[in-house]
C-alpha cells in the first residue's frame, strides 16, 4: 500500500511512494500547505510502525523526520509549512512532537503518563485536536467453573500462552519504566508469579514444549529484529542467535527446532533452524505476510499469504513442515491457534463484531479441521462444520475448549485542543 495522486474517478494516477517491501504499506498521507512534500505514515515489512518520513510530491528520496528510532502514528502540518507536528512513542508513550522543516531538530510538545493518539490541525494555526488518554490490559483465564479470574495486576498485560502441560500461564508485560514488555509466568496453582527475563524487552516469544527455554525476538539499536535464546533457569545469559536483516515470530517445535519469518531483501518467508540459530532452512517458496505459530505436533506453521491479485485478501493458510502443499483454512483475516493439547484449532474472524472464537475439531490423518474448498470465510461457515465448539470470547490462548486466557482492555480518552507553542 502506497501514496498514490489522481483526480477525483481515480484517473491520470501516478506513484508518489511505495515504501520497499512485500508487507510495508503507507497508511496516513499529509500534503503540505504549499502541496510541495508529503508527510506519510509508514509501516515495514514486518508490519512495524517506523519513524514518519517526508517524500517530494513530485517523487524522490524520502526523508526520515520524528525522533530517531520512534514508532510514528499519525502528522500534521503548520499553516505556513514550516513546522511538522507528529505523534511518536518514544520512551514507551506516544507523544506530539515538532520539527522545524526541513532541516530542524525533533522538539517533544507534550508528556506526562497520558498518551495522545491522532493529529488533526486546527485551521487557524494555533492549536491541534488529539485524543488524550490511556489504556489497560489486562490477562484473565475463564477456568473450569466457568469463573474468569485475573492474572496480571501491573502495567499493561498481553500476549498469553499455556505451558504445555498446562500448569502455567506466560505472558508479555509492560511496566511504567518506558522498557517494552517482559516475559511473566503465572503458576496456576500457587499463582506465584516470575519476571522470567528482567531487562530484555520483547515483541513475541515462545517456550518449548519441556519449558527449558524461551525463544523471542526483539530489535537491535538499528530497529532490525532478530532471535534471541534464553534458559527458564537462568544458569546461562539469553544470547542472539540471528543475524541477517529481520527475523522474528519464532516458535518451538515438538523436537526444540525453531520456526521463523525472516527477510530476503523486500519478502518474507518461512524458515526453520536449530536451538543455536544454525542449519537454516527455508520450508517453503511461498512468501509470508505474518506468522502466527505452529501445531503442537510439529506438522504445520500457520501464516498468512497475499492474495493472488489485488482485488483478493490475504489467506491464511497451514503451511507443512515435512511434504505436501499449503492448505487454506481461512479466505477473509483470522486469528488461529491450537489448544494446548492439540485437538482443537481455534478461529476467529478478525471483520466480525461479535468477537466469537470457534474451536475446530482436527482429524486424525491430517492434523487439520475438515475445512470446505478454499477455507473459511466467516463465522457462519465455521458453525457449520460437525463438532465445532462455540466459544462466546475472543481467546488468545487455549488450554481446551472450556479453559482459555483473553485480554480485556480498557480504553478512556477524551478530544482536547492543544495551542502549538
Amino acid at each position: 500500500m502506497g501514496v498514490v495522486t489522481s483526480d477525483e474517478a481515480r484517473g491520470n494516477s501516478r506513484e508518489i511512494y511505495f515504501p520497499p517491501g512485500d508487507r510495508s504499506m503507507a497508511h496516513h498521507s499529509y500534503l503540505s500547505p504549499d502541496g510541495r512534500w508529503v508527510l506519510v505514515v509508514e509501516m515495514d515489512q514486518l508490519g512495524d510502525l517506523l519513524p514518519c518520513r517526508v517524500v517530494p510530491f513530485e517523487g524522490g528520496q524520502a526523508k526520515e523526520v520524528g525522533p530517531p528510532g520512534a514508532e510514528c502514528l499519525a502528522g500534521g502540518w503548520s499553516r505556513d509549512g514550516r513546522w511538522i507536528y507528529l505523534d511518536s512513542d518514544k520512551g514507551g508513550r506516544y507523544h506530539i512532537w515538532r520539527q522545524r522543516f526541513p532541516d530542524g531538530q525533533p522538539e517533544q510538545v507534550t508528556s506526562g503518563p497520558t498518551e495522545e493518539e491522532g493529529i488533526e490541525m486546527e485551521p487557524d494555526g494555533t492549536s491541534l485536536l488529539t485524543a488524550v488518554g490511556i489504556e489497560d490490559s489486562t490477562v484473565w483465564i475463564h477456568d473450569q467453573r466457568g469463573e474468569d479470574r485475573q492474572i496480571s495486576f501491573q502495567g499493561n498485560a498481553g500476549g498469553p500462552q499455556f505451558s504445555a502441560d498446562g500448569k502455567a500461564l506466560y505472558f508479555l508485560m509492560q511496566g511504567g519504566q518506558g522498557q517494552g514488555p517482559e516475559l511473566w509466568k503465572t503458576d496456576l496453582g500457587s499463582g506465584e508469579q516470575d519476571r522470567m527475563l528482567p531487562g530484555y524487552p520483547m515483541q513475541e516469544y515462545s517456550v518449548s514444549r519441556d519449558g527449558k527455554w524461551v525463544a523471542f525476538s526483539r530489535p537491535d539499536d538499528k530497529g532490525r529484529s532478530h532471535i534471541w535464546i534464553a534458559p527458564t533457569n537462568h544458569r546461562s545469559s539469553p544470547r542472539q542467535i540471528t543475524h541477517g536483516s529481520d527475523e522474528d515470530s519464532p516458535a518451538f517445535l515438538p523436537d526444540n527446532d525453531l520456526i521463523a519469518r525472516i527477510s530476503e531483501g523486500p519478502s518474507n518467508f518461512l524458515y526453520r533452524m536449530k536451538l543455536d540459530g544454525t542449519e537454516q532452512r527455508k520450508i517453503t517458496a511461498s512468501k509470508v505476510l505474518d506468522v502466527d505459530t505452529s501445531s503442537p505436533d510439529g506438522r504445520w506453521a500457520i501464516a498468512a499469504a497475499a492474495g493472488s491479485d489485488e482485488e483478493h485478501a490475504p489467506a491464511i493458510l497451514a503451511f507443512p513442515l515435512g511434504s505436501g502443499a499449503p492448505v487454506t483454512i481461512c479466505s477473509a483475516l483470522c486469528t488461529l491457534h491450537w489448544d494446548a493439547a492439540g485437538e482443537l484449532l481455534f478461529a476467529t474472524f478478525e471483520k466480525e463484531k461479535d468477537r466469537i472464537s470457534y474451536g475446530l475439531p482436527l482429524e486424525t490423518g491430517s492434523g487439520l479441521p475438515a475445512l470446505p474448498a478454499g477455507g473459511l470465510s466467516g463465522g457462519a461457515m465455521a458453525e457449520r462444520i460437525r463438532g465445532v465448539t462455540v466459544v462466546h470470547a475472543d481467546m488468545a490462548a487455549a488450554l481446551s475448549g472450556s479453559v482459555y486466557a483473553f485480554v480485556r482492555r480498557t480504553t478512556r480518552r477524551n478530544i482536547y485542543k492543544i495551542p502549538l507553542p
